[in-house]
Formats: C-alpha cells, sequence, structure tokens
C-alpha cells in the first residue's frame, strides 16, 4: 500500500484537533457579536387578550376578597334630586354620609341602629334614598370606636351583675355602720 493512501494516526489527531479549533473560535465569535435587536411595536390588544394579560400579571398578588371596607370618596350625584324611593348601594351611602363602609356595616348588626336598610335578592344591601335624608337631618355623627353595653339600669326588670350587687350591698352597709352626726 502507499504511504499517501495510509493515514497516520497523528495526523488524524491534528485535523481534529484543527476542526475542533475552528468550530469553537467560531462560537465564541458568534457570542462575542452584538446582537441586534428587533423594535417592533406590539400588535394592539383586544380587551379580552388585556383582561387575560393583566390577571396573568397580578397572579402573584394575593386576592382581596373583603372588597372595599373605608370611606370612598365624596358623592359625585346629589341625593336632593334623587326620588325617595330609590335605592342607594352601601358604597354610595358612605359617599353621601361621609362615613366608612365598615361603619354602617356594623350598624347593620345592631338593633338600634339610625340608618335603615333592606336586603334585596341575593343578599345584597340596599338603603332607601328617603332614609338616608333622614339621616342625615338628624345630624347624628357616630362614636369612635365600639358601642357601649347596657347597663342594668337600662335594662328594665334585669337584675344587677354580681359585681354591681356587691358594690351595691358594700354602699349600704358603709352607710349603715357609719355614725349620724349629732347636732
Amino acid at each position: 500500500m502507499p504511504k499517501s493512501a495510509k493515514l497516520d494516526s497523528t495526523e488524524v489527531t491534528h485535523a481534529v484537533q484543527r476542526a475542533v479549533e475552528a468550530a469553537l473560535a467560531a462560537v465564541l465569535q458568534e457570542q462575542q457579536r452584538p446582537k441586534k435587536k428587533t423594535t417592533e411595536p406590539p400588535l394592539p390588544l383586544s380587551e379580552v387578550e388585556r383582561q387575560i394579560a393583566k390577571a396573568t400579571d397580578d397572579a402573584t398578588t394575593p386576592r382581596d376578597r373583603h372588597g372595599f371596607r373605608g370611606t370612598p370618596p365624596p358623592a359625585q350625584f346629589s341625593l336632593a334630586e334623587l326620588p325617595d324611593d330609590s335605592l342607594l348601594t352601601e358604597y354610595e351611602v358612605a359617599a353621601v354620609a361621609r362615613l366608612s363602609t365598615n361603619t354602617l356595616a356594623t350598624w347593620r348588626k345592631r338593633d338600634d341602629h339610625p340608618l335603615k336598610w333592606l336586603t334585596i335578592g341575593g343578599g345584597r344591601i340596599r338603603y332607601r334614598v328617603a332614609a338616608v335624608k333622614q339621616y342625615l337631618a338628624t345630624g347624628h355623627r357616630p362614636w369612635p370606636g365600639r358601642p357601649r353595653k347596657k347597663q342594668h339600669t337600662e335594662i328594665q326588670g334585669a337584675a344587677p351583675s354580681r359585681r354591681r350587687a356587691a358594690q351595691l350591698r358594700a354602699k349600704a352597709d358603709s352607710l349603715a355602720a357609719a355614725p349620724e352626726p349629732s347636732s
């Protein structure tokens, strides 16, 4: 066999090494070359696509399931122009009366709340315009904090608490034991 037809193992090794080095140099050169950024304007999204994008963007933030519970901004409508039998939402009443929606919700749990309300289908709360006007005419303003518990004297026919009964007995005993001033 002629020598030219026969490949030497060192020649093969060198050829493979040169091919690997050339490929590596091409890859490194491609990585170092600055890439051109295409700045095409995004396609306009439809309303549904916008809502989907917003929902996926906000997916990491926890959802507030309690709704708005603060004091809303002043009302954008005139209460005087509405008919008395119109119904207002809790938010609208809070805006007109400048109260917190939490205050209105608390009042609904009490028997002596100053603002009358009604429940419509689905358990939704509504207030009649006439009731809101009547409340505003009274000038009632809520006291801060929790309502006070009724005292035993306010509840007719109720016996005093044990502590109050003990205080009354002690007072009666001290009055009986005290000497009367002589004249």
